[in-house]
């Protein structure tokens, strides 16, 4: 009933969990903030987004060795985590489908800013940006062809 909607999925306890933007501590020592998470108020168990899981994973490989007390913005790291927390820090009156609608215009109109970099950066011959763009452009759209899901918030 709710898997195909972005905002809401069903808990493994039965609740409805509901995304929002968390901070993560890691080691307890480092905050990892802006991470888009869904989050059970009847069981209190949360999981991030699974379309940021990956980003996720790499950020923590990366953190044991940075220095302790260091805050990580992950919506700096990852272009999907960026749009939801833009999104989501806006009063929408509509309700639950007027932000999914608001998010999927926001994706496409960053993919289609990113695209326009890359093709910049292309005729520049800047293959370090060509790289980093194409690097941003796979976090908005590689789970289009893996996930079902995506299709219906992209």
């Amino acid at each position: 009933m709710y898997k195909d909607n972005l905002m809401e999925k069903l808990c493994s306890c039965g609740g409805l969990m509901n995304l929002h933007m968390h901070s993560l501590i890691f080691n307890t020592k480092m905050k990892i903030t802006h991470v888009p998470v869904y989050t059970c108020p009847e069981c209190a168990s949360y999981e991030p987004l699974q379309f940021i899981k990956a980003d996720l994973g790499k950020l923590v490989k990366e953190l044991s060795g940075d220095d302790p007390g260091k805050d990580f913005l992950f919506t700096e790291r990852n272009e999907l985590a960026s749009v939801l927390k833009e999104s989501l820090s806006e009063t929408i009156i509509g309700g639950i489908s007027e932000l999914e609608t608001i998010i999927r215009e926001r994706i496409q109109s960053r993919v289609d800013m990113l695209l326009d970099i890359y093709r910049l950066a292309e005729k520049l011959s800047d293959q370090y940006w060509m790289e980093e763009t194409s690097r941003r452009l796979s976090q908005l759209t590689f789970q289009m062809a893996e996930n079902e899901d995506y299709k219906k918030i992209v």
